[in-house]
């Protein structure tokens, strides 16, 4: 096959894996994304990491680890340390207080930069834990090492590494995460639902194959200028192509990142 360098600069961002599909699908592809009722994610969304600590263990406590060390409530942050821990749809505060139950290390020890700190924090900021943590790259080139930056909660979680299909979680618990999933603060609210029922369809699954990258062993991943550029179609753009074109499509890409089940 000849590919135009400029199909493949100006149509898919310099990729070549969707010239592995028909060139039926292509073309229902960009009809259906270059409508004028379909939006881009970044369109709708801003799409970062979330936070770095530069030592996780030592800033995810337990619950039974704040009790004992006394930790005011007002310093712990529920948070998503891993996306294993997601739910299919939604973090409600039922999701959270199965996490608190299981006594998971999910309660980020938030502390502001310029706070007098209680005596407790104090004494757990001076354990050998704390002292091999501030060692830490990140901790050590932060001033004070103790104090986490940009611990944001974001409208939804975007899981950024699967095997088949990339997750997202709507925040409805209003709870923080770690770099290990994407932070997804929406810019119209309006547009939430729209966002949950259009990313379960094969059409936006196509779209993350093909505005993904392929890893090692099968995996999927999604960057955020990546996520940016995931189309969400208008419902009759997307029926441009049937449900069984698109089947066979996301079929192919994954096959062709070796994903077993593909």
């Amino acid at each position: 096959m000849s590919v135009s360098v400029a199909d493949w600069r100006q149509s898919w961002n310099c990729r070549l894996r969707p010239f592995l599909l028909p060139q039926s699908v292509r073309e229902g592809y960009l009809a259906a994304a270059s409508d004028s009722d379909a939006v881009r994610f970044g369109d709708i969304a801003s799409i970062g990491i979330g936070y770095v600590t530069g030592a996780n263990d030592f800033f995810h406590l337990r619950p039974s680890e704040t009790v004992g060390w006394e930790i005011p409530a007002n310093l712990l942050c529920p948070t998503v340390r891993n996306s294993r821990l997601l739910p299919a749809r939604q973090v409600t505060r039922q999701t959270v207080n199965r996490w608190l139950r299981s006594n998971e290390p999910m309660l980020l020890l938030k502390i502001p930069k310029n706070m007098d700190l209680p005596s407790s924090v104090e004494k757990y900021l001076e354990t050998d834990r704390g002292k091999e943590a501030r060692k830490a790259y990140k901790c050590r080139t932060r001033d004070p090492w103790y104090s986490v930056p940009h611990v944001r909660i974001p409208d939804f979680f975007l899981t950024y590494m699967s095997g088949v299909t990339l997750g997202l979680v709507r925040n409805s618990a209003g709870v923080a995460c770690t770099n290990t999933v994407h932070c997804v603060h929406i810019r119209q609210k309006t547009a939430c639902r729209r966002l949950l029922d259009a990313w379960a369809t094969p059409f936006v699954q196509l779209s993350c194959e093909i505005e993904g990258h392929p890893l090692g062993g099968g995996v999927l991943k999604l960057e955020p200028g990546e996520a940016n550029r995931v189309v969400l179609p208008s419902p009759v753009r997307s029926s441009f192509l049937s449900d069984g074109d698109t089947g066979a499509a996301i079929s192919t890409m994954r096959s062709w990142r070796h994903h077993a089940n593909a």
